[in-house]
């Protein structure tokens, strides 16, 4: 079975977009593939999910539970500043890798990425 990174790395060399969103399933980022909206680990997987992202089913987001148990709000809200800001690194690294020319730096690049991913699931 392809890890998550490999299976993102695919489709981000098909021309996918990875988006600063996150799948409520899995939590990997969502994809923006052939002008639709989903989560490619899930999809290559062959999980299903039931439920759309809030932004998408247009309903309000669900109230969030702290990102830390345990952790006071105000902690609690760098942490969700933290995982924002990581989520738009992720996404100027895909769009570089996109332009990348050498293979070299593609490949440090792919791994930054996938490194940044595992990090995310922890905030």
């Amino acid at each position: 079975m392809k890890k998550p990174d490999e299976i993102m790395a695919d489709y981000l060399l098909k021309g996918g977009k990875m988006l600063s969103k996150a799948c409520p399933a899995c939590g990997s980022p969502l994809f923006e593939y052939k002008g639709e909206t989903l989560c490619v680990v899930c999809a290559e997987r062959g999980v299903e999910s039931t439920e759309e992202p809030p932004e998408q089913a247009g309903a309000p987001a669900p109230e969030q539970k702290p990102a830390v148990a345990g952790v006071p709000a105000a902690q609690s809200s760098a942490v969700s500043a933290l995982a924002g800001e990581l989520d738009r690194t992720l996404v100027y690294l895909c769009e570089r890798i996109r332009s990348e020319t050498r293979p070299d730096d593609c490949l440090v690049l792919m791994e930054c990425v996938a490194q940044g991913i595992e990090a995310r699931r922890y905030l």
